[in-house]
């Protein structure tokens, strides 16, 4: 193996694991060639490898060749970084909220309550609130990462660059069927983050053995939303096997939302505790009782939107087919 060959592959361990990387060894081989010959004939002699070391130096080293084949030199680039940064703000605030409120109810419910145990548990609520936060971020990083190397460079420029506006667009009828990218980076990552929630990512202990049964079937529901989502961004537009997939996907959450809420005791104010709660005092009875209802009254909700996006999708999927005919 002479120089360039060494050089070649060389040039080959710092690409990027793409597909393409053969074919840039080919061309930079058959480039280095041509340039080997060129100033062989030059300098009136044979090729030999004093000359080649010449022209790899010229060449540059092997890392910088590599780099400049690379589309990707960093983990966020600038076209989607403003709107990583809008969506960071919202997780960041929404997931620190709900840690705090979470353990302020787990220290108005714990009874009976000393002074150093209310100290304990608010610390332990900072605490939680600090290590959510900081995996939160971690997944929103490692979503928009993915993103920026799966969706097509031609569209990704409207996150950021605004010189290839068109004011007539505003005159033009909206495609009912062009997807709302900004919409569908927020849905992967929240749903991402559901995802991190359900497996103990965020260590919280509220949920009883009776919901863990359901993990499973609610983790099979939000991959199926996530693989829909980045497939229409990828795609930028609605079709029929999307539409069809969206009905699956919500026809199987509105299942799911309805078991939960026929099966009792998912968190752990039970009917037990709050009898517990109603012996020691009026007011823990009456936090246990509001606690205790709120799950109920969060699957309601879920249950009401899931059917709203169930009619949704199949109004669009009916729309889809009849123009068609």
């Amino acid at each position: 193996m002479n120089l360039i060959d060494k050089y070649v592959a060389e040039v080959g361990k710092h690409l990027p694991l793409l597909k393409g990387r053969e074919d840039v060894e080919k061309e930079l081989k058959s480039t280095l060639e041509d340039m080997l010959e060129d100033k062989a004939e030059q300098a009136g002699r044979p090729r030999d490898e004093a000359m080649e070391i010449e022209l790899l130096k010229e060449y540059g080293s092997p890392q910088r060749i590599a780099s400049s084949y690379n589309p990707h030199p960093y983990l966020i680039g600038p076209r989607m970084f403003p709107f990583f940064l809008m969506v960071l703000k919202i997780v960041l605030t929404v997931v620190i909220v709900i840690m705090l409120v979470l353990s302020s109810i787990k220290a108005v419910t714990a009874f009976p309550l000393f002074a150093a145990d209310f100290m304990q548990v608010i610390m332990q609520g900072f605490g939680n609130a600090l290590s959510t936060a900081i995996a939160a971020f971690g997944n929103v990083v490692i979503v928009f990462a993915i993103l920026e190397r799966i969706l097509p460079e031609k569209e990704m420029g409207d996150f950021s660059n605004e010189k290839d506006w068109d004011p007539a667009s505003l005159a033009k009828q909206p495609d009912p069927d062009m997807v709302k990218r900004g919409d569908l980076i927020v849905e992967v990552v929240f749903t991402a983050l559901g995802l991190a929630f359900l497996n103990g990512l965020f260590n919280l202990p509220v949920f009883t053995k009776e919901f863990s049964q359901f993990i499973p079937w609610i983790n099979a529901v939000f991959l199926g939303e996530i693989i829909l989502d980045v497939y229409l961004l990828v795609t930028a537009k609605w079709n029929t096997p999307g539409r069809i997939a969206k009905v699956i996907i919500e026809a199987v959450g509105i299942a799911i939302t309805v078991i939960l809420i026929r099966t009792p005791n998912l968190t752990l104010f039970t009917n037990e505790s709050l009898l517990n709660f109603i012996k020691i005092s009026e007011e823990a009875g009456a936090a246990g009782l509001a606690a205790y209802y709120t799950t109920s009254i969060t699957l309601i909700v879920i249950l009401i939107i899931q059917g709203i996006e169930l009619a949704k999708a199949l109004y669009e999927l009916l729309r889809i087919n009849y123009r068609k005919k």
